[in-house]
């Protein structure tokens, strides 16, 4: 089934989605990572995440797309443009997943650019501007720290260096990670080189859905904060060891997930905060837990929230070492600010939607995104659309391939208006 695009270009052959093949792509590079109850397990920089690349660099190579990798990983496949200086339109998302997470976040996002290069390659649309379609290294930030990893350093906020000696919690480097996969590049891609940045991506939430709606024009992200805190009480024998005079790591750790999850109550309908990542040790079912490892992460539209929410997170700490006579040390490892996309994009992505016959509404992603990143070195937006029950990051994810193939023809749409600006 092919998806007419809505281009109306007196003279030109308006170029269409092949809806099966979007749908089979997406098939395919699931294969790399499945799990056996139909999610994916692909994390940043494993064999899979090699194999999943080496699927997308392939067919882009097909096209005759030339393909870059960066030192953090990132790859780009460019299809060029008629004006050789003119800045390129650039057009990404991420091929990890989250430990049993789910196949299409950030995946279709990569798989709808795929489309976008063999859409304009069959129909042979020559556009002014070159298209690129990055796909970003370690956005989940599930195995290496901080999420949004290769966008942020594209984005000039780290070098290479500080990024390529993070370990995960094996302590594997994820430079040495990316050289057994065969993407430990040495091109440099600045951002200079493009014009715009477009990101499009399964909502993560059920708006979409329950509203009957089939494309989201994203406004905004709001902002997040990731803080890692390390619990140090006494190992001990768990069957000498007085109660009285424990010092156990892991019942401090409990008082201060319960904190962490008043905080987000206290801030009703927008407030969120969890702690889901936690290490204890030596974790053994007859030594009392001597250290524990969390991460809390919160979420809000408004700073202000954050820096409540921030300080409250303090004095949990402070009570939490002071009832349980434990040493409490925080290290705060994201502060990703609300982001606001460009108002000109944002509004091109509203037109092409109306121009496609797709219903859709602004809304706000409350996810961070590659799309967070980018937004601070070149005008950016993001395009949703809907996900089964707003289920995500979790194996029973799922969309329609209706749902992607409306999105993806939004998204060639898009790009080509810009294009023609």
């Amino acid at each position: 089934m092919r998806f007419p695009l809505c281009s109306q270009v007196v003279g030109m052959t308006t170029p269409q989605i092949d809806s099966a093949r979007l749908w089979k792509s997406l098939t395919e590079i699931s294969v790399f990572g499945a799990t056996p109850a139909g999610g994916l397990h692909r994390l940043a920089a494993s064999k899979e995440d090699g194999q999943a690349r080496d699927y997308v660099v392939a067919a882009a190579r097909e096209l005759g797309c030339a393909v870059r990798i960066d030192a953090l990983g990132n790859t780009f496949m460019r299809r060029a443009g008629s004006d050789a200086n003119a800045k390129a339109i650039l057009v990404g998302s991420h091929l990890d997943s989250q430990p049993l997470g789910g196949k299409y976040d950030g995946i279709y996002g990569v798989m709808a650019g795929l489309e976008l290069l063999r859409v304009l390659h069959e129909s042979r649309t020559e556009t002014k501007h070159a298209i690129e379609v990055a796909v970003w290294t370690n956005e989940e930030g599930a195995r290496f720290a901080p999420a949004m990893m290769g966008a942020a350093y594209f984005a000039g906020k780290f070098t290479a260096d500080e990024l390529l000696v993070r370990k995960d919690v094996d302590g594997v480097q994820l430079g040495n990670s990316l050289t057994e996969i065969g993407y430990a590049g040495i091109d440099i891609v600045s951002p200079v080189e493009h014009k715009a940045y477009f990101e499009i991506h399964i909502e993560q939430g059920p708006i979409l859905q329950d509203e009957n709606l089939q494309i989201g024009v994203v406004t905004l992200v709001q902002g997040m904060r990731w803080f890692r805190i390390g619990i140090s009480g006494q190992s001990g024998h768990t069957g000498t060891y007085p109660m009285e005079t424990r010092r156990d790591a892991l019942v401090a750790a409990s008082h201060l997930i319960k904190a962490v999850q008043q905080i987000g109550l206290d801030q009703p309908l927008t407030g969120r905060a969890t702690v889901g990542h936690l290490v204890v040790t030596p974790n053994s079912p007859n030594v009392i837990p001597g250290h524990v490892e969390l991460m809390v992460e919160f979420r809000n539209p408004e700073v202000a929230v954050l820096d409540v929410m921030t300080a409250s997170l303090n004095q949990a700490l402070k009570e939490t070492a002071d009832k349980y006579g434990v040493e409490v040390v925080s290290k705060q490892e994201l502060d990703s600010a609300t982001i606001d996309f460009t108002s000109e994009l944002i509004d091109l992505v509203e037109q092409a939607a109306s121009a496609c016959g797709k219903t859709s509404k602004r809304m706000i992603s409350g996810a961070g995104h590659d799309a967070c990143q980018l937004s601070a070195v070149m005008p950016t937006t993001m395009i949703f659309i809907p996900c089964d029950k707003g289920i995500s990051h979790a194996e029973n994810e799922a969309i329609t391939q209706d749902w992607a193939a409306d999105g993806a023809a939004v998204l060639v749409e898009t790009v080509l208006a810009f294009d023609s600006k």
